[in-house]
């Protein structure tokens, strides 16, 4: 509102008549009138914009700020419900209510049918940020990296906020400061643990409870699996699984039309080629071209399934970079992987103040071969070499308490410590 009545002020200010200006004082004098009406134009815009906004800001976020909620969870999607299901399973069992909130309404877990469990669709966008920076809770667990430093900021009516990781690769991927305003994190396994106190250490910002429970998207993959049908497949060709990250140094990015033609090319293998969920909305125009020069065919098809539980389990084999996938194919399947690290940048992630490589790009080392550009044009001769190789137990198992320290009880674990931190905070 400032702005506003300083440039009225400016734009009423009376100017000196003179009978002759010269062009360039003429010119001077309009373009500084043009800027002011045109400042003030937008000035006017944006703030009139706010106005008209915000009642539909309140109204679409429902702006429930008298309720008070226990515990709540928060999901940016259907993405997100592999992750919270198994914990807010373990809660009901134990009689323990609590409030799925999700920006998604697509989310399958706003089907969730429990007396215990309320569900509520909270808008998209600046809707669901501003019910959540406006919410009353005693704990929020959420999987959004980035809390009070990106759109998601504290609550004044949140006690404590708690994340729950949401890849079997780690979270030193999240963007800087991703996890330092949080309160509790439930890792995967000791790999998180060990890095996130390091970044506390070298921030020298204030510690948070770090408990290792498990992977509990990784134990809803195990049971669908072995709910899944047999499929024996007949086929002289092994399947090679392209599922590479999104971004400016994913693999598709910088070198799918190699890396697709030279596959192709060769005849030998059956491909499926899934790129990163976020691909389809922020490299759209890349994935159309690979996919106008790449056909669906009988040795080619994309895969875009919400998860990829289908594609890993016909693979052979896979090709990627530092995708978390990755790490899913491996503690499910056990099967080698084939990777691209060299483009791995750790500019503006938490990574960038680690004094080594992170545990996901260091573990890429010793799951199957990584290589680098010049190899692409032998791709063909590398996936015959390890196509049949399989991982080590010794090595999964190792791996496990790395990342995926309690296959089957990650549920349990962190409903249970959900549990004793809200009592613990009854007490206090």
């Amino acid at each position: 509102m400032r702005k506003i009545k300083v440039l009225i002020i400016l734009a009423a200010i009376p100017l000196p008549l003179f009978a002759y200006l010269d062009p360039g004082s003429g010119s001077m004098l309009f373009s500084a009138v043009i800027g002011i009406v045109a400042t003030l134009f937008f000035v006017i815009k944006g703030f009139l914009f706010k106005i008209i906004d915000l009642p539909a800001y309140i109204a679409g976020a429902g702006r429930k700020r008298d309720k008070k909620r226990q515990l709540v969870f928060f999901s940016e999607g259907p993405q997100y419900w592999n992750v919270f299901m198994p914990v807010i399973n373990e809660l009901v069992k134990k009689g323990i209510s609590c409030t799925y909130l999700s920006s998604k309404e697509n989310d399958p877990g706003l089907k969730y049918e429990n007396d215990l469990v309320e569900t509520k669709f909270i808008g998209e966008g600046n809707k669901a940020m501003f019910f959540m920076n406006t919410l009353e809770a005693d704990l929020c667990v959420a999987t959004t990296p980035g809390l009070d430093v990106l759109q998601l900021k504290r609550s004044k009516g949140v006690k404590k906020y708690c994340h729950i990781t949401h890849s079997s690769g780690g979270v030193s991927g999240y963007f800087v400061y991703g996890l330092d305003y949080y309160d509790i994190v439930l890792t995967g396994g000791n790999a998180d643990k060990e890095f996130i106190e390091f970044i506390e250490k070298k921030r020298n910002v204030q510690k948070k409870n770090v408990f290792q429970a498990g992977c509990t998207y990784l134990d809803v993959l195990r049971q669908k699996l072995n709910e899944m049908p047999d499929e024996t497949q007949i086929s002289d060709k092994k399947t090679i699984l392209v599922s590479p990250t999104w971004g400016t140094h994913g693999l598709l990015k910088k070198h799918g039309k190699e890396i697709l033609s030279n596959l192709v090319g060769s005849g030998k293998y059956r491909i499926i080629v899934r790129p990163h969920p976020q691909s389809y909305i922020s490299e759209k125009k890349m994935l159309d071209e690979l996919q106008n020069m790449f056909n669906d065919s009988a040795d080619l098809v994309w895969d875009n399934a919400p998860d990829g539980l289908v594609s890993m389990r016909k693979a052979d084999i896979m090709i990627s970079d530092f995708s978390g996938i990755v790490f899913d194919f491996i503690f499910l399947f056990q099967k080698t992987v084939i990777t691209f690290k060299a483009q791995y940048d750790r500019k503006g992630k938490d990574s960038m103040d680690y004094d080594r490589d992170p545990w996901n790009i260091r573990t890429l080392d010793v799951i199957g071969k990584t290589c680098e550009e010049k190899d692409l044009q032998n791709i063909t001769e590398i996936v015959d070499e390890l196509v049949t190789s399989k991982i080590d137990e010794k090595m999964i198992g190792s791996l496990r308490i790395d990342m995926d320290c309690a296959p089957g009880k990650a549920g349990e674990n962190c409903a249970d410590i959900i549990v004793d931190t809200l009592k613990k905070m009854e007490q206090s």
